[in-house]
């Protein structure tokens, strides 16, 4: 697989549920952060979203906007109108649909929204990747990828067939791919998505990306990127904002966190996977960065997995 598949496949993302909401007349919502990551497309427009932290903007037909982790945000037809406070609480269903405002007018507007879970292991490694707030309009050339996906989730929301919990969680994965490759590059100018733009870099980000385990140095990573050391790592920082190994280091430990999460294998069988010689140098560079020995966290682990 190639870097961001491997990334995507870390996460694990799956699809919990999928919501309609429709508005008619004067009508406006607010709702608590949820911290999820959550995706909408207008289907009918126009509304306006205000998140905190981004300023409120209009929002027209054929928007996709995507939270990777959901903040406290308004929908409103109208910026000045007051909201009605809203729990984000899942209703347990697959599918809901939402309707505010006037029930005996024309929805003005309607999104198709959802939300998403992640590995909690790992979580999150989405909001280094992504803006707070990923917003493609209408006729943007950048949302292409997005919007098919989006038609085809919003097509399986809407009717119930069997392996709809399924094929949602499949298609959740391929827009999520599909919006990290449609960050425009002055959004992400470092950073991962930086680096895989970057052709000499990507090379490297591959490797480390497909073979973890190898015994990396700055001067075989140099050449994998086709570059001198010095010239590599300059450009590597400048781009990526962290040094070489010290990416490849934190690429190794969010890998040992899925592993040891899964428990499937032992500490020290969990170091020579991710490339430590020794279980003792695995334990010193874990804890270091976890705050936690491995096996502490294996079984803080295997804890919260027998409580769900």
């Amino acid at each position: 697989m190639d870097a961001l598949s491997t990334i995507v496949t870390l996460l694990k993302p799956q699809a919990v549920a999928a919501k309609l909401v429709h508005g008619a007349g004067r009508w406006g919502v607010r709702y608590s952060a949820f911290g999820h990551p959550s995706y909408a497309l207008v289907l009918k427009g126009p509304c306006w979203l205000a998140a905190d932290g981004a300023p409120a903007q209009m929002l027209g037909t054929g928007d996709f906007v995507l939270f990777p982790s959901t903040p406290r945000f308004t929908l409103a037809s109208d910026p000045k109108v007051r909201p009605k406070l809203l729990e984000p609480i899942p209703s347990g269903r697959q599918v809901e649909v939402a309707f505010h405002g006037d029930p005996d007018a024309e929805p003005t507007a309607s999104l198709l929204g959802g939300y998403f879970q992640f590995d909690p292991a790992n979580a999150s490694v989405l909001t280094g990747l992504l803006p707070r707030m990923l917003h493609l309009r209408a006729g943007d050339p950048a949302a292409d990828g997005v919007r098919p996906v989006v038609d085809l989730i919003k097509r399986e929301a809407l009717t119930s067939r069997p392996g709809q919990s399924l094929v949602l969680s499949r298609l959740v994965e391929v827009l999520l791919v599909e919006s990290l490759r449609s960050v425009p590059e002055e959004v992400a100018p470092t950073g991962l998505l930086a680096g895989l733009r970057d052709a000499r870099l990507a090379a490297a980000l591959q490797a480390i990306h497909t073979h973890p385990a190898h015994p990396w140095t700055l001067a075989t990573l140099a050449r994998e990127a086709s570059m001198s050391r010095s010239s590599f790592a300059e450009h590597f920082m400048r781009v990526m904002a962290v040094p070489p190994l010290r990416y490849l280091l934190q690429w190794r430990l969010a890998l040992a966190k899925d592993l040891l999460s899964r428990g499937e294998l032992t500490v020290a069988e969990t170091a020579l996977a991710v490339g430590y010689e020794s279980a003792s140098g695995f334990s010193i560079a874990f804890s270091r960065e976890q705050g936690l020995p491995p096996k502490a966290y294996m079984e803080g682990a295997r804890g919260a997995s027998s409580r769900v």
